[in-house]
């Protein structure tokens, strides 16, 4: 396992060798910055399932074409912007947090029996999909107990969101998450989607079935 650091100053693909310190493209398991002095970077073929992601205070553009694949923490930036055709895929354990910024690609998880923290508040302006053998699930979880986290998923009018196998249950009887069976598309005239409610309680499940 290593820490790579994209230091590209012009922008370039994440294949590039060069354009990481030390130089070469990150392996499984590698640690994965982006700073404020880091340069656009298109992801093209699907990564290596990384251990962590980190973008404070990032400013370009993180355009994912492929799967950029993380199986531990990921930590946006308010400054970046995410597009593209590809999916952020969430494949283990993680601590998710967004720092305000509004994620313009898919988001996925991949794993099935795992528990995903959440830090802060979410809005996903394409689509959130749970992709695994069915018959398991995943636990959502505020990263502070007793303090409520949000997924929205935005309908901006244009953008189709694609919504797959979400069971979203109310698992400790409080009565505070929006009880929601729904697999298939939100078309863009759709209302907001909103994974978790404002109301306690902090934790949601999504099961496969």
């Amino acid at each position: 396992m290593a820490t790579k650091t994209w230091i590209a100053t012009t922008a370039s693909t994440w294949a590039t060798a060069a354009s990481w310190s030390p130089p070469g493209i990150p392996a499984a398991g590698d640690d994965v910055i982006f700073n404020a002095a880091s340069a656009a970077c298109t992801v093209g073929a699907n990564t290596n399932a990384l251990l962590s992601l980190t973008c404070t205070g990032y400013t370009n553009t993180l355009t994912i074409n492929a799967n950029l694949i993380v199986a531990g923490n990921v930590t946006l930036s308010s400054g970046m912007t995410t597009t593209g055709t590809g999916n952020l895929d969430i494949s283990a354990n993680a601590l998710l947090t967004a720092a305000g910024h509004t994620l313009g690609v898919n988001l996925r998880f991949t794993t099935i029996n795992t528990t995903i923290q959440i830090a802060d508040t979410w809005i996903l302006s394409k689509g959130l999909t749970s992709q695994g053998t069915p018959l398991g699930s995943i636990i959502m979880r505020s990263s502070v107990p007793g303090t409520q986290r949000t997924f929205t998923l935005l309908n901006n009018g244009v953008t189709t969101q694609d919504i797959d196998y979400l069971n979203v249950t109310d698992i400790d009887g409080s009565a505070g998450l929006t009880a929601w069976t729904y697999k298939g598309t939100a078309p863009s005239n759709s209302p907001n989607w909103y994974l978790m409610t404002t109301q306690p309680p902090t934790v949601s499940q999504i099961s496969f079935s």
